[in-house]
């Protein structure tokens, strides 16, 4: 399970930060608009408020355009990768099959759509309130997303066949009780009754040895 959390964590994480330095130079804006001084540059405006030199960027259009496409996009990329994610996470010891079962899970599905039109909705009406942009993002970037989201399920099938013994170990392995002898359910359960059977025993010594004392 630690492999899958690290692998995803910094598939994620390669993502995030490529775009959030660098999608200027890759991420599209098929929106001339939102290329401002940019127009033939087909990529987003950096949504960063200033560059490395303390030169604006986003900043000298914030007060008129609100937040940026760029950093509504890496929110949007963010969330998401967690979305498909958790259908991986249905599976923790690596079974190849991580739909197997999922059309008999009436909750999961109904938490997973529910968080997918949430976040569309969020993305798409929210502006202010969660700091996305006004006119939420153009159809392609939401392509793009998913995209980047559905990799998620190939990067989790490639490490299901890398071996656990290559990444850490938190916490103490628990023993299943019924493959360990000295913590085996049915070791204790004839423990118990011995001792049920030692205690009674005594229990009429003691009795025994009261009778006798009378007489």
């Amino acid at each position: 399970m630690v492999k899958h959390i690290l692998s995803t964590s910094f598939y994620e994480i390669g993502i995030l930060y490529a775009i959030v330095f660098g999608g200027e130079n890759f991420y599209p804006e098929p929106d001339v608009h939102y290329r401002f001084d940019r127009p033939d540059v087909p990529y987003v405006y950096p949504g960063r408020q200033y560059d490395w030199d303390n030169t604006e960027l986003y900043a000298k259009f914030f007060d008129e355009e609100g937040y940026s496409r760029h950093f509504t996009n890496v929110f949007n990329v963010f969330v998401v990768i967690q979305i498909f994610n958790l259908i991986c996470s249905r599976k923790i010891n690596d079974e190849k099959n991580i739909f197997a079962g999922i059309l008999d899970n009436y909750t999961f599905i109904f938490v997973w759509l529910f968080i997918a039109a949430a976040q569309a909705i969020i993305v798409e009406f929210s502006t202010y309130a969660f700091k996305v942009n006004p006119n939420g993002l153009h159809y392609s970037h939401w392509v793009i997303a998913i995209g980047l989201g559905m990799i998620v399920w190939v990067w989790n099938f490639i490490f299901k066949f890398v071996p656990d013994t290559l990444f850490p170990e938190f916490g103490n392995k628990r023993k299943d009780p019924f493959i360990d002898e000295e913590h085996n359910v049915l070791n204790l359960r004839v423990r118990r009754s011995d001792l049920f059977r030692l205690r009674s025993a005594s229990h009429f010594s003691l009795q025994g040895a009261e009778r006798s004392q009378r007489f």
